[in-house]
């Protein structure tokens, strides 16, 4: 049977979001369903399987069943401020607890428009959907905090981009989608009901452990810096490029959001830009540390009314907070990289080999993913990978010369599973099961989300390697 939802965020000022149901579709289909996450979450298999799911996600029930809304935020788009942008093409389909007692909000992106849409048609391709189920969900099975993928499926429809496109609908899970622009939005109103409210709300969903005594906006402040400075050390450590760090993009959770124009280095550079609407490289890989001090500046500005009363005193505190965000992305980053060298983290590796090895990367334009796992492979001896990646490696001679002046004394891996990802979601990859999308066929999908999703350690050359020439892709597009 169909979920008994909560619908906790109607209880919030009524500023901050719109009743809205989804638009019905012409004949929606569930062809992707993470049977796990819908397990953990406690919804029922046999109905997760059943038309009147598809149905349901699909916006195609009956009115009454749906009591969705649109939330309101604003935010810094490469560096310009919009008042009102607000869940455009995203419906907040209600909140749910899963078997832990966790909450957990069920959103579908795609689903049609909304008084936020500002002209658009609130739909989606079935591109973006497939990039962000796929990568989301290996994000989450590398550590990495982010909103997941309970599904997605095709609408029977199309849309119109460049060209014209079948649609397709994501089935989005979070905690909560609270951004910093949730709180600008409020700020900009001086509606500081709305951002008490949020205030609290964060810490019930991403920080429920914080005694109710001290959940104050600084704290908050301090939690939101940490786990940004986090993410982010998480995102160098796979070489992941997220594209679009607006601060509508940025979550209060410190969760991966919005998978739109990312994608994953192959041949390393500092400086490498995917997004399609990126022309000043404003996100680019190497910029991502800064930009995100810059928008928790932003949020930290949203927060001022409730740090103080006095204004001076405001600033004080937030500029106090946020000078701690560059030694917390530090630490995070020496200590990531550290373990995927296999060295002590004590004995501050990042500068005298980290930056190196990944100059070294950069000059010889040598795949970011497999080098980290050839150097892993020479200290674990393992002959049989080390083989396998010198196939793929034209660099193996400068890498393992790196190896045995760096590593080979000093790196010590844990003896079972392996630290460094041998297979990413490849850019190339992602676009040839898109295509074949288009045309229907989904068999190249379910393939690579059992490559990707699945546990295996056996892989070959085709599964591993990066894109040969005539598949480099250097640009990535937004879904709207």
């Amino acid at each position: 049977m169909q979920p008994l939802l909560a619908h906790n965020y109607s209880d919030l000022p009524a500023s901050l979001s719109s009743a809205c149901s989804p638009t019905p579709v012409k004949a929606p289909f569930l062809f992707a369903s993470n049977k796990s996450l819908a397990e953990t979450l406690g919804i029922d298999l046999d109905w997760f399987a059943a038309a009147d799911a598809a149905e349901f996600f699909g916006g195609s029930s009956a009115h009454e069943r749906y009591q969705s809304r649109a939330t309101a935020y604003a935010g810094f788009q490469f560096g310009q401020y919009n008042p009102q942008l607000g869940d455009g093409r995203a419906l907040l389909l209600g909140e749910l607890q899963d078997v832990a007692g966790q909450t957990w909000e069920i959103q579908l992106k795609g689903a049609g428009p909304t008084p936020f849409s500002r002209g658009g048609d609130g739909r989606s391709a079935i591109g973006p959907v497939i990039r962000e189920y796929l990568i989301s969900e290996w994000m989450h099975s590398q550590s990495v905090p982010t909103t997941r993928a309970l599904g997605a499926l095709t609408t029977g429809e199309p849309v119109v981009r460049d060209r014209i496109l079948p649609g397709g609908i994501l089935i989005r899970v979070a905690p909560s989608h609270i951004r910093f622009g949730s709180f600008q939005y409020a700020a900009a109103r001086q509606d500081n009901d709305a951002l008490n409210a949020l205030v609290a709300l964060s810490f019930e969903r991403h920080y429920p452990t914080h005694p109710p005594a001290h959940r104050t906006a600084s704290t908050l402040l301090e939690l939101v810096i940490d786990r940004t400075a986090e993410l982010v050390a998480r995102w160098f450590s796979l070489g992941f490029i997220h594209g679009v760090m607006n601060t509508d993009n940025m979550s209060v959770g410190g969760l991966t959001i919005d998978y739109g124009p990312c994608a994953f280095q192959d041949d390393f550079q500092w400086k490498r830009v995917f997004s399609s609407i990126d022309t000043r490289g404003r996100y680019r890989f190497d910029n991502q540390p800064p930009v995100a001090l810059w928008n928790l500046a932003r949020f930290a500005e949203s927060l001022l009314p409730l740090l103080d009363d006095n204004e001076s005193a405001a600033i004080s505190l937030a500029e106090q907070a946020l000078t701690n965000f560059e030694s917390q992305f530090n630490a995070y980053r020496d200590a990531i990289f550290a373990q995927k060298l296999g060295l002590d983290s004590t004995l501050g590796s990042y500068d005298r080999i980290c930056q190196p090895l990944l100059n070294l990367l950069q000059e010889s334009r040598a795949d970011f993913t497999l080098s980290f796992a050839y150097l892993e492979a020479l200290t674990r001896s393992n002959t049989e990978r080390v083989t396998l990646l010198e196939r793929l490696l034209p660099q193996q001679d400068k890498l393992k010369a790196f190896w045995r002046t760096h590593l080979a004394e000093d790196a010590a891996y844990p003896q079972t599973g392996a630290t460094n990802p041998l297979r990413i979601p490849r850019n190339h990859q992602i676009e040839q099961v898109i295509k074949a999308a288009e045309t229907g066929d989904f068999a190249p999908f379910s393939a690579l989300e059992r490559a990707l999703l699945g546990e295996t350690s056996e892989y070959s050359e085709e599964d591993i390697r990066g894109p040969k020439p005539q598949e480099w892709l250097n640009r990535t597009f937004c879904g709207t």
